[in-house]
C-alpha cells in the first residue's frame, strides 16, 4: 500500500497543479480564480506530501483555516479507525438533545450493574461502582478529556444508541463518519471475540477475561489487521474536519453548548506529542485524541497568535512502527499547518 502510494503521488500532485492551472485560464472572473486558490494550497500540500511520502504506514490527513477557507489534505476521503475521536461525535449528539431541552448537563445518571467494564481505563473502572451518581457533564468531561470508555458508552446509551449518533451527523450535513459499535464491543471485537456485539451482549465478567487474556504476537497482529481493515467505526478526514468546522463556527449547536464543548476538548490530558507535540509552548489546542493498536489519531483545533484565527487539523495514523513514529508524524503535520497558516497570507 506504502508502495503504491509513494508512485502515485508525484502524478496526483501533478494533476492537480494541471487542474488549477486549466481553472484558472477557462475562467473570465477573478474572484473564481481566487476561491478555487482559497480553496486549495498548494504550498502547504506540497509540504503535507513530502511529509506523508517516506513514512511507513497510511496517513489521512485534512487543515482548514477557519478564517479563509483554505485547505490542504492527503487522503481525505479514505475511512480510517476513529478509535476515541469517535467521542467528538458522541458528545455533539449529547449536546443536540441539551439544545433540544432532551436532557440536561446538570441531571443525574444513576449507574447500574453492568455499567462499568473492567480493563476499559479512565477513572470510572476506578472510581464509581452501581448505585453511585454522576452528572451528564461529567460524563462528558471524563469522556473527552481522559478518554473514559466507560462515561463513552453510557452516553451513548443515553444518547439514543449509535443510530442516533449517525441520524445526527447526517441532520448537520456530516458525511464520511459512521458509528457502529459501542465501545465495549469495539474493543471485544479487537481482543478477538468477533462476535460480540449489542446483539450478543458480553457480561463485565467475561469482558474482563478477554481483554487480560495471554494472547500470541501473531494474534495479536492478526486483529490489529482486521482492526485496521474494519469499516466500522471509521471516519474520512474530511469527515472529521466538516464537523469540527461545524462545532467551531457555531452552527452544531446552540452558543452555550457550543463553549461547553470547546472548553472541554481544550482540558483534553492525552496525546501531548501528537497534535501539540511540534507547537510552540502554550498554543492552544482544543482535541481529541484516539489509540488503538496500531492506529493513532489526533483531531481539533490549533489557535493561531496574534488573533490569526483558528485551524481544524485532522490526523489519522496507521503504522505499526510504533507510538513515537505515529505521534511525531501527527505532530509534524499539525506544526506544517501552523506555520503556514500563521506567516502565508490568505487571498
Amino acid at each position: 500500500m506504502h508502495r503504491l502510494l509513494k508512485a502515485a503521488m508525484p502524478a496526483r500532485v501533478m494533476a492537480r497543479m494541471i487542474a488549477v492551472a486549466c481553472l484558472l485560464v477557462l475562467s473570465s472572473s477573478p474572484s473564481f480564480a481566487r476561491d478555487v486558490a482559497r480553496t486549495h494550497v498548494d504550498g502547504l500540500q506540497q509540504e503535507l506530501d513530502r511529509l506523508v511520502l517516506p513514512f511507513d504506514g497510511q496517513v489521512g490527513v485534512y487543515v482548514l483555516d477557519l478564517n479563509d477557507g483554505r485547505a490542504a489534505f492527503v487522503n481525505p476521503d479514505s475511512g480510517f479507525p476513529m478509535a476515541s475521536t469517535v467521542k467528538v461525535a458522541v458528545a455533539v449528539n449529547i449536546l443536540s438533545l441539551v439544545d433540544e431541552g432532551k436532557l440536561d448537563l446538570h441531571q443525574q445518571v444513576l449507574l447500574k450493574e453492568g455499567d462499568i467494564y473492567p480493563e476499559m481505563g479512565g477513572p470510572m473502572d476506578t472510581h464509581l461502582t452501581a448505585g453511585s451518581a454522576i452528572t451528564v457533564r461529567d460524563l462528558l468531561h471524563m469522556m473527552l478529556t481522559v478518554s473514559d470508555n466507560n462515561a463513552t458508552d453510557i452516553l451513548i446509551r443515553l444518547g439514543g444508541g449509535t443510530a442516533a449518533v449517525n441520524a445526527r451527523m447526517r441532520a448537520l450535513g456530516v458525511s464520511g463518519i459512521r458509528v457502529d459499535r459501542y465501545i465495549w464491543e469495539m474493543l471485544a471485537n479487537y481482543y478477538g471475540d468477533t462476535e460480540a456485539s449489542a446483539a450478543r451482549p458480553l457480561g463485565t465478567a467475561d469482558y474482563a477475561r478477554l481483554s487480560s487474556a495471554t494472547r500470541s504476537e501473531e494474534d495479536r497482529k492478526h486483529h490489529r489487521q482486521l482492526y485496521n481493515d474494519d469499516p466500522r467505526d471509521t471516519s474520512t478526514p474530511a469527515g472529521m474536519a466538516s464537523l469540527l468546522r461545524l462545532i467551531w463556527q457555531g452552527k452544531a449547536l446552540k452558543p452555550d453548548t457550543t463553549a461547553v464543548l470547546k472548553a472541554i476538548m481544550a482540558d483534553c490530558r492525552t496525546g501531548e506529542d501528537r497534535l501539540k507535540g511540534m507547537l510552540p509552548d502554550a498554543t492552544p489546542v482544543a482535541h481529541k485524541t484516539g489509540s488503538v493498536g496500531a492506529v493513532a489519531n489526533d483531531v481539533g483545533v490549533v489557535t493561531l497568535p496574534a488573533g490569526k484565527g483558528d485551524v481544524v487539523v485532522a490526523v489519522f495514523v496507521k503504522s505499526e512502527r510504533g507510538s513515537t513514529a505515529r505521534d511525531a508524524m501527527i505532530a509534524q503535520l499539525a506544526r506544517a499547518a501552523h506555520d503556514y497558516f500563521l506567516f502565508v497570507p490568505g487571498g
